[in-house]
């Protein structure tokens, strides 16, 4: 989804971006041909963010956002399975919490009862 709306923001923009490779093979790429490496000067690599045309810059900002966005995403939904995670624990903690409160005053009672009998045992 997010590479379709990418290249919907890069069409605005008046860049064509290309569809994913899908073949290990890079003959088929343009980018990958020996000519597009002659566009770039030689040995620097990609061209320098001045020599970038207002398009290139654009659609490289736009890029940005949108990678940000997804990163942002992605975020939100980790933080949403902590959140519901944790929350299930409490859950489940407040549950064994209640059961061994229960259990802790029948103990006690059984306590209790177990103490009177003894005192009156002793009293005998």
């Amino acid at each position: 989804m997010a590479s379709t709306r990418l290249s919907l923001e890069l069409g605005k923009v008046g860049i064509q971006s290309s569809p994913p490779c899908s073949s290990s093979s890079s003959a088929g790429h343009p980018a990958m041909q020996p000519a597009a490496a002659a566009t770039a000067a030689p040995g620097y690599g990609p061209r320098p963010r001045h020599m970038l045309t207002e398009a290139e810059k654009e659609a490289k900002r736009l890029r940005r956002v949108l990678a940000n966005r997804e990163s942002a995403r992605k975020t939100i939904l980790r933080r949403q399975a902590i959140r519901d995670e944790l929350a299930r624990k409490v859950a489940d903690l407040s549950s064994q919490n209640e059961t061994m409160k229960k259990e802790k005053d029948v103990v006690m009672q059984e306590y209790l009862s177990l103490k009177e009998t003894n005192k009156q045992l002793k009293e005998q």
